[in-house]
This record gives structure tokens, sequence and C-alpha cells, in this order.
């Protein structure tokens, strides 16, 4: 397949990333699927619809299938990628591949835009993927990634009960049970190998140009902090904004050179 170039999507600013981010009135999901769509509709200039890759999209985009359904109305061919066999992938994905990444048999220089929601902090051998990223994107393709930063608190709370064995337990009291709440999610294995801008930057090297936004806002983290605790979470929370530090969420935009 031809490695044809589209239009080049320009860089992204702090204010269209961040500050839209703590400041809009969006659940993040929705924000995500905007930085996505924007690329696509930079996108439209070429003679073929954009071809659309979703890493880890049995799910939806964070837990909502409407959005990959709304990234499907700007795009051409939707392909999916989903190892997990108990996720069930949204029908918007005329080609669903069953293994990891790595393995999918995608021609080289034949997606447009690719995106993965929380798939980075599971992530083994992160060379691997980022090397089978720059094998697939086009040149001038744009690959987002969306998912937590280690260098926040949350990373290092996540990682200790996980390392004591009680994250599913913990898990179960703040979120439910699994297969009984809708908010409880597969505890996948996390490695937070390569969830930093200099982790990133590493992998980037030569193939890519590299974006990154650490966020962060108040009542981000609600959702795994038990109620009577959340008055302590948003007092961190205010601390993180007004003193500069890493937020719980790392955003990534990398684009084939």
């Amino acid at each position: 397949m031809s490695a044809r170039p589209h239009p080049a999507t320009p860089p992204r600013t702090d204010d269209e990333v961040a500050g839209r981010y703590r400041h809009g009135p969006w659940v993040p999901a929705e924000l995500y699927c905007r930085l996505i769509v924007e690329d696509l509709r930079a996108m439209a200039g070429a003679a073929v619809a954009p071809t659309v890759l979703d890493i880890g999209c049995g799910h939806g985009l964070m837990g909502y299938p409407l959005l990959q359904e709304h990234i499907a109305d700007h795009a051409g061919p939707c392909i999916g990628i989903e190892p997990d066999p108990q996720a069930e992938p949204s029908p918007v994905f005329g080609t669903l591949h069953r293994v990891p990444f790595e393995q999918a048999p995608l021609p080289a220089a034949s997606v447009d835009l690719a995106y993965a929601a929380m798939v980075l902090e599971h992530l083994p051998r992160p060379a691997e993927f980022f090397a089978r990223l720059a094998q697939v994107l086009r040149p001038g393709g744009v690959f987002w990634a969306f998912t937590v930063d280690r260098r926040h608190y949350f990373s290092w709370f996540s990682q200790l009960i996980e390392a004591t064995r009680l994250k599913e337990r913990y898990l179960d009291r703040v979120r439910g049970r699994k297969g009984e709440a809708a908010a409880r999610y597969d505890n996948y294995p996390t490695f937070y190998r390569c969830n930093s801008p200099a982790a990133l930057q590493a992998l980037a090297g030569a193939d890519f140009t590299l974006q990154c936004w650490s966020l962060h806002r108040v009542g981000q983290l609600d959702g795994y902090v038990p109620y009577r605790l959340r008055r302590l979470s948003h007092l961190a929370d205010r601390a993180v904004i007004r003193l500069g530090l890493p937020g719980s969420v790392l955003v990534a935009r990398l684009v084939r050179r």
C-alpha cells in the first residue's frame, strides 16, 4: 500500500488541550473525542477518507461507545484492536483484530490516525509497541495517547495496592463489583514504563514529533476515592494545580515524520 501523505495537521497549543481540559464542561472522554475529530477534519483534504485505528477498543472510548461512533462519522475505514475476549467492541469497526497491537496484521503505512485510551500504562514492552506504530502510520499520521501520568501520586498508589494484591478488593469497594456495576472495569496489570514525557520522548526517537500535556482538575479522581475522603482529595487536586505539579492524566500527540 502506498505511503501517501495527507494534509499536515498543525501542532496543538497548551490552551487547546490543557486549558480546555481544566475548564471545559465535558467529561474527559468528550475532550479526547474532540481532539481526535479535529485532527480528522484537518485531514479532510486528502483524496481518500482517513483510516482510523482504535487500540484497545473493546469498551468504547473511556467507556463511551457513542464517542467511537462520532469519530467514525468523520473517518473512512475504522479498525479496532481488542485482545480481551470478554470485551464486545462497537460495530463501527469494519475490521477487528483480537490480538495485541504488535501482532495485528496491519499493512505498513496504512493508518492515518490511531488512538489509545488508558492503554500505555499496561504495556510491558513499550519499545515494541512504538516500533510497530511507526510501521503502520503513514507519513504525517497522528497518534493520540490518553493515559496515567506516572509522576502523579495516583500511579504510586495504584502500584502499591497492586503489589500488595489489594487492588481488586479496593476497586470492588469504590467502583462496585465486576459484572455488577457499570463503572467497574477489568483490572489489567500495569507497568507505567512509558508514562512520562521523558519516556515517550525516548520512544519517539527519530520516527515521531511529540507533544505532551499533563492534565488535572479538581475532582478528577473522585471515581477512585471513597466518598468520605473526597474533600481531602479535592484539597490535593487544588495543590497540584496551584503548584504546577504533574497531573493525573498524560496526553500525548505523536506525528509520524
